[in-house]
């Protein structure tokens, strides 16, 4: 008997989730919701797939997303989706993500300040790059030069090449600040020709939960020129 599912490459998503140990009420929510989507719902007509909850609490998140990405590649998982505890999101985020079909691609997430700012950095005269916002006049996928890991999907085929470690602090020199450990693995992705993308009607509907949900709308539209200043 023919297997309907032979057709097309089988996925096996690894949901990576690093925490201190709590989740927001608003990011649980948006979990369970996301679960019951992908339950009743495959990536694309006649391709199998298997979802994997990966969850790690520690103070370091270096070595939670870490140690999260070995255990999905040992595991043989296709894809890594990871989801920080105080996000929230639509249920089709995965679905909307794998679509794209791109080596890595996330969301724009805002910061937790106000005015707030997003996370999307395009390349710039300084080693932090210049800003981009996902305001309402941008749709699609735009390619970034960095970007954070707060909602971001990897294949993980693009790993096997990539020595470890893949996530580091590094202190900038020039700008007398850390570099977080999402742009240290952002650079590691630009080292081995990986490119990476940005859903801009997906960032619009992403919040940041802190003491209150933080989205593009905190975020100044600034023309890109200032932006850039």
């Amino acid at each position: 008997m023919e297997n309907r599912f032979d057709s097309k490459p089988a996925v096996k998503l690894a949901l990576c989730v690093p925490s201190l140990g709590e989740w927001k009420a608003g990011f649980a929510m948006s979990f369970a919701q996301m679960c019951v989507h992908l339950t009743s719902n495959l990536f694309e007509a006649d391709q199998s797939r298997q979802i994997i909850v990966s969850e790690k609490r520690s103070s370091c998140l270096c070595s939670s997303r870490q140690m999260m990405l070995q255990d999905a590649m040992m595991q043989d998982c296709t894809h890594a989706l990871f989801l920080d505890s105080d996000q929230m999101f639509p249920q089709d985020v995965a679905h909307r993500l794998m679509a794209h079909k791109k080596p890595v691609v996330a969301a724009n997430i805002a910061l937790k300040t106000i005015p707030s700012f997003p996370t999307a950095r395009l390349r710039g005269a300084t080693s932090f790059g210049a800003p981009l916002t996902s305001g309402p006049d941008r749709h699609g996928l735009e390619r970034v030069w960095r970007i954070g890991t707060g909602i971001m999907l990897i294949d993980l085929s693009i790993m096997r090449d990539i020595p470890l470690p893949w996530f580091e602090v590094r202190w900038d020199h020039e700008a007398k600040l850390h570099v977080t450990e999402d742009w240290y693995l952002c650079a590691l992705f630009e080292k081995h020709g990986h490119e990476i993308y940005i859903d801009h009607d997906l960032s619009r509907e992403v919040g940041h939960v802190g003491d209150f949900n933080y989205t593009h709308v905190n975020i100044p539209q600034l023309p890109a020129e200032l932006a850039a200043a």
